[in-house]
Order: C-alpha cells, then structure tokens, then sequence
C-alpha cells in the first residue's frame, strides 16, 4: 500500500484504463467523470476523505469505468494494489461495508437506468409514427439514452469484455456457519412481495428463483447453484422481493447473510467476504452490459424512424424484447 498526494485537476486513472489498485481518500477530495476532456463531459460525483473508489478494477480486472480527477489541491489517497486487499481489510473489516455499500447504490441506480430505458423503447414503439405527439418528457429520455448509446460506441473492446464475464462464476468454500438452513425439495425460502433483510449463498444443492410462482404465470428466471449468492438486494437495498426463491433439490444447505451477521462474516472468513464482493462485482458488470445493449436499441429504434426505414428482423427482435422486459422488471430479487 502506497500514500500518494495529487494537486487538483491531476488525473488519478483514465476510463477505460485497466487498474490493479483501488483507493481510499484520506485527505481532500476527487471527482468523477464521464467522457472527460470531451464535449460531453460530466460530472457524477465528488467524494470526501474516507471515500473509496476503483474498486471494481481489483474485485474483477474490470476496465475502469470513469475518470478520477483530484478536486482539491494536497489531495491524498492510499493506492491498495490487488495483492494488499485482504491485508487491508483485514485490517477494518467495516471497510467492506463501505464497498458492499458502493456496489448496491449502483445497483439500485443502474437498476433504475435500465428499467426506464426499456420502458423509454416500449413508449417509442407504441407512438411509431406518432412522432409528433411525443410529449416533453419522453424525448428527454430519448435524448438521454441516446447520449449513452453514442459514448459506448466504438468502445467494443470494453463491451467484448463485459460480455466475455457476463457468465462468470464465483465458487464457494463449504465451511459451516451458524447460520446455514436445509431445506426440503420445493420448499420456499422467501416470496415475491415480502419484505427483505437478508441475502443467501447456496452450501449444497440448487436454488430456483421464479415470477409468479405458483401460478399459471410461473416463470424460473435462474438457477442458483453451490458457491452462488442470492437475494443480496434485500440485505443492501432493503427492499421488497420482487421473486421468489424455492430449493429445487433434496436437503439444499443455504447460508443467511444478516446485516448483523456481515460483521462475523468479515472478520471470520474473509475469503467468503470477497467472494461476495467479486459476486455483486459481476451482477453490476452484467447490469452494465444489458443497459448499453438496450441504449443501442433503442439508438437504433430511432435511427429507423428519422431515416424512414424499417427495422431489421435482428432490431425489431431486440425491441419487442426490450418492450416485453418493460412490463416484467425482475433484474434483482
């Protein structure tokens, strides 16, 4: 782990760059980019001292996804290079909270991104040839995923690489925890609608994760397997389950992670708690490759119409299944 000190304005790592440390701000502050230096240039965020970041390139050798400027002059940032992690946190187990918390909001909002883009295509799709009779708020959205269609593209290198690790797994050790819970073929571990405070990992067996179970709307959206997590919206977002979750095996073993429970967790086990970390890691990458894929299509909704052309059978494919994905959101559960 090396201290270093940047003056404001000076670039601490590059979109697209591959990293292999993150940070942490201990004094100061810095700012983070979309598009630096370019006409379309914004700013996302400012954070303060005890703020990490780069996170993402030492869970998953992910390219880096913004540019950080220093915002403030005698800025200083404790680099942590890949190999010094574990140290780190071993450290202040509380500091994988702060991630755990960084990888959520993301989720939460790239959540919400991408369930407006797909409703944003449905509504283009419906009005076709109506072009006129769009109101104000839908041509901003319009406007707004259009501008993320346009920066991702000629960036296929970085999409190629997010697609490449969409189906990634993280294997599990099977240790025994206090908490683990076996369960009955076709029991339910939770329901659609309930409320949440708790994620699961999966010791033994297979775990289905369904909409509508029950009914003659069932539908299996996953299978979660040995060493996969499951349900972690509801311990960092703290929201309702918007699936259900049934052991599709006899004597499945699962885990239940508490928010009480991650502090155990982080100081017993901190391999287990990478593996969570590695795990919401790849379902943000995952996200980020379905949003920019809808954005494309949606791009390319809009250049059939502005050019007076029919969609192709490979585009028109792509909006109806963004246009049914409007209507049945279930992107986390």
């Amino acid at each position: 782990m090396i201290e270093r000190e940047f003056q404001k304005g000076e670039v601490i790592f590059k979109e697209g760059q591959v990293g292999q440390c993150m940070y942490q701000v201990l004094e100061g502050g810095v700012a983070v980019f979309l598009g630096y230096g370019t006409p379309n240039e914004k700013k996302l965020t400012e954070l303060e001292a005890g703020r990490i970041f780069g996170e993402m390139a030492v869970l998953e050798a992910w390219p880096r996804s913004a540019t950080v400027a220093a915002s403030k002059d005698h800025t200083k940032l404790l680099e942590i290079g890949t190999g010094d992690v574990s140290i780190w946190l071993r450290e202040e187990p509380e500091r994988i909270k702060e991630i755990l918390n960084n990888l959520g909001r993301r989720l939460r909002e790239l959540t919400q991104d991408y369930t407006e883009v797909c409703r944003t295509i449905r509504e283009m799709q419906e009005t076709r040839g109506e072009t006129g009779a769009r109101g104000k708020s839908l041509l901003d959205q319009i406007s707004r995923f259009l501008g993320v269609a346009a920066f991702f593209r000629g960036k296929e290198t970085v999409l190629e690489e997010l697609e490449r690790k969409a189906g990634s797994r993280q294997d599990g050790e099977r240790q025994e925890e206090s908490t683990d819970i076996r369960c009955k073929k076709n029991q339910v571990i939770f329901r659609q609608g309930e409320e949440a405070s708790s994620m699961f990992m999966v010791k033994w067996g297979r775990v289905g994760i369904y909409t509508g179970y029950g009914t003659p709307d069932e539908k299996l959206l996953a299978r979660v397997l040995e060493g996969q997590f499951f349900g972690e919206m509801g311990l960092i977002g703290k929201q309702p389950r918007s699936a259900t979750a049934v052991a599709l095996d006899p004597d499945t073993v699962i885990t239940m992670i508490t928010e009480e429970g991650t502090e155990k967790m982080f100081t017993e086990n901190p391999v287990r708690s990478l593996m969570l970390l590695q795990h919401l890691s790849a379902r943000l990458r995952a996200l980020t490759k379905d949003y920019v894929k809808a954005c494309q299509t949606l791009s390319d909704l809009h250049d059939s119409e502005m050019n007076d052309r029919d969609l192709t059978p490979e585009e028109l494919a792509m909006v109806n299944y963004y246009t049914a994905l409007a209507t049945a959101m279930v992107p986390y559960y």
